[in-house]
């Protein structure tokens, strides 16, 4: 048996972190308890500006993976899924959708709007995901590209673009702001 390339490996742990309902399939609905999360985590409204940016991003990446998907489907199980993910691409035409998805999560984990994420806010965000604050020391330098003890918008987006493309590290950091660590 092969082993899967990285990207479909990591894929597939998107698809766990996504799949909140255990049923084997990944619909509408799972990316809704993602935002549904960050709404409660962050104790925001749905109707909050920031949670409304964040519904839209994943449903824009929701629609191009529909475009993937045979008429009718609204759900994938994991094979369906991260071949819609990759046929999706999200390279040169579809990048911007992972760049809306980061620039929505920066804005939420941003909390004092200062446009830089802290290592408390750091802190706070990985205890929305059930991760350990005591384990921000140690990916919070991963995300840190440039040294500078924030992560910025920028390096948030980088880091889920790396998840999603171009990028044989089985560990890359970006999964932690799509839910997968």
């Amino acid at each position: 048996m092969a082993i899967a390339d990285p990207i479909t490996r990591r894929l597939r742990r998107l698809f766990v972190a996504l799949d909140a309902d255990e049923d084997g399939f990944v619909g509408w609905g799972d990316h809704e308890r993602i935002v549904d999360r960050y709404a409660t985590g962050y104790e925001l409204a749905k109707d909050d500006p920031k949670i409304s940016s964040l519904e839209r991003a994943y449903w824009s990446q929701w629609l191009g993976l529909l475009q993937q998907a045979s008429p009718g489907q609204e759900r994938w199980s994991l094979d369906e899924f991260v071949a819609a993910n990759r046929a999706a691409g999200f390279g040169a035409n579809g990048s911007h959708l992972l760049d809306d998805i980061a620039r929505a999560v920066f804005d939420v984990v941003d909390v004092d709007g200062d446009k830089k994420i802290s290592r408390d806010e750091f802190a706070r965000y990985l205890g929305l995901w059930g991760i350990s604050p005591e384990d921000a020391p140690l990916a919070f330098p991963r995300l840190d590209l440039d040294r500078d003890a924030f992560i910025s918008q920028q390096e948030v987006t980088k880091s889920i673009r790396a998840f999603h493309l171009y990028n044989d590290d089985l560990s890359t950091p970006g999964g932690i702001f799509l839910g997968v660590h």
